[in-house]
């Protein structure tokens, strides 16, 4: 998957702990991630009073340091308000420590929160997991404790802040001095938070359309959708039909235009995994054999490997939901096969 088509704008990216000017009063900030994604963007907006943080950086030492420098350079002494695309740790891992330390209000789905406090104290899962294994032949408890070992979400978090209102779908934020509408959406993470302000044609699309990647689309145990994929094909069909002089503003990489070029490469990759799946399965196949031929000779330890199961159920449910795939054998010897 190509993303060379797309119109990159020539601006300079923020060093970690610095900021640039971006379109319609925005102040871009790029703060260091661990790993292979190297960075997340972040956004200060104006507000109607002050200025308002779009999400805030994973919770770890040299985020810290890159916020020491940021908060004399970005005034943020004149925070009003804090807003979370969603509740991975690289966008939401900051937003407590933030919160209490300017004393605003932190505000996201209610997706979003759920699902950040089950991530943070998650309850009896014993029946989800058991169900989930005897299902799909995998033992997710064992790749969770796998992935835990690089790193749990209760250490990349600064906690969960002080309830606000929750932002909802269709919503103009109060705090935000311009029109941005919410919209909510679901497949990469429950709830997920886009702003869209139409007349300036800006997008902050957060992890839902990034220009050289394709966001992770995961089926863990006891999800809330029984179909994350066609959850996320859903929001792609959304998104494709902004205007197309829409800049894109994204959470990883270069803001772009192309958002129908792009939602259309993002859904021609799926539909490639999903054939490739389709023709693998025709003979019976495990999970394991499945994560293989999908992902390959890759780095599969810890989260990576969480990861990859994931994205691979989430594909193997939707052609199961759409007659594609069934489930034969026994909960100690499961096998999937194309119908």
């Amino acid at each position: 998957m190509t993303a060379a088509a797309l119109e990159f704008l020539p601006w300079e990216p923020p060093a970690p702990g610095t900021a640039v000017e971006a379109a319609g009063e925005l102040r871009w900030l790029r703060l260091p991630v661990p790993g292979a994604l190297q960075h997340i963007n972040v956004w200060l907006a104006p507000g109607r009073s002050g200025r308002v943080l779009i999400d805030t950086g994973m919770n770890e030492p040299e985020t810290h340091s890159a916020w020491q420098r940021l908060a004399t350079s970005e005034a943020l002494s004149e925070l009003s308000a804090i807003l979370v695309t969603h509740h991975h740790p690289d966008h939401f891992g900051m937003a407590a420590a933030h919160g209490a330390r300017y004393g605003v209000p932190v505000r996201m789905s209610a997706p979003s929160r759920a699902a950040a406090a089950n991530a943070l104290e998650p309850g009896d899962e014993t029946g989800a997991l058991a169900e989930y294994r005897a299902r799909w032949g995998v033992d997710f408890a064992a790749l969770v404790q796998r992935a835990r070992a690089q790193g749990a979400y209760g250490r990349l978090v600064s906690g969960l802040p002080p309830p606000s209102p929750f932002i909802t779908e269709g919503e103009f934020p109060a705090e935000l001095r311009d029109p941005w509408r919410a919209s909510l959406h679901f497949g990469h993470a429950a709830g997920h938070v886009v702003l869209h302000w139409r007349e300036a044609h800006l997008l902050i699309s957060g992890d839902q359309l990034l220009p050289s990647i394709s966001s992770n689309v995961s089926l863990y145990p006891g999800a809330g959708s029984p179909d994350p994929l066609g959850d996320f094909l859903a929001a792609l069909g959304r998104l494709g039909q902004l205007p197309e002089e829409t800049l894109v503003l994204p959470a990883h990489g270069q803001p772009f235009r192309g958002v129908a070029m792009r939602t259309a490469q993002l859904r021609r990759g799926h539909e490639e995994r999903l054939a490739r799946l389709s023709d693998f399965a025709a003979q019976p196949r495990t999970v394991a054999a499945v994560v293989g031929e999908l992902f390959g000779a890759r780095n599969l330890e810890g989260w990576n490997s969480l990861l990859a199961y994931g994205e691979t159920m989430a594909h193997m449910r939707y052609l199961e939901l759409r007659g594609g795939l069934t489930r034969i054998g026994e909960p100690d010897a499961v096998y999937w096969a194309r119908t």
